[in-house]
């Protein structure tokens, strides 16, 4: 297939479109299109249609997903096309923290570190800050994990 493009999206759906491949030496009528889509770094889903567009359902907002579709035949599946898209995001809830926290102090040197979220758990991609509270009052710093 080629030009896989997200064509609409919502918080919990998105609808995909396609452009049959090229017919080549030896091409055969498509007989089924093959979908996977899933969060990122998961095995996902399968959708199998015979349409060149698909709405999938069921999705959480604000979440990275990968989608592939390959056009079948009775040789076999073509080459994937791909793509990564995020589902709109609600209003947010409260700001998720990392579940480990460590902090050292040695001296005037103070030390913070943390397991990061995943961007499931994030909804996308994750910006962190830390707040100081000094005798002039509260600091907030945007933190670039390293």
């Amino acid at each position: 297939v080629k030009n896989l493009m997200k064509t609409a999206s919502t918080d919990n759906s998105v609808t995909i479109s396609w452009d049959p491949p090229e017919p080549s030496d030896g091409y055969k009528s498509i007989s089924v299109y093959t979908i996977r889509y899933g969060i990122l770094d998961t095995p996902g889903e399968v959708i199998n249609t015979k349409n060149t567009e698909e709405t999938i359902n069921s999705l959480e907002p604000g979440i990275p997903y990968y989608v592939t579709v390959s056009a079948g035949t009775t040789g076999g599946n073509g080459k994937e096309e791909y793509l990564i898209f995020f589902t709109k995001e609600q209003a947010p809830n409260e700001p998720v923290k990392p579940s480990t926290i460590k902090t050292v102090w040695n001296g005037n040197l103070l030390t913070i570190s943390w397991e990061p979220l995943t961007l499931h758990e994030a909804r996308g991609f994750p910006v962190y800050y830390i707040y100081l509270n000094d005798s002039s009052g509260p600091v907030k710093r945007e933190i670039e994990p390293t």
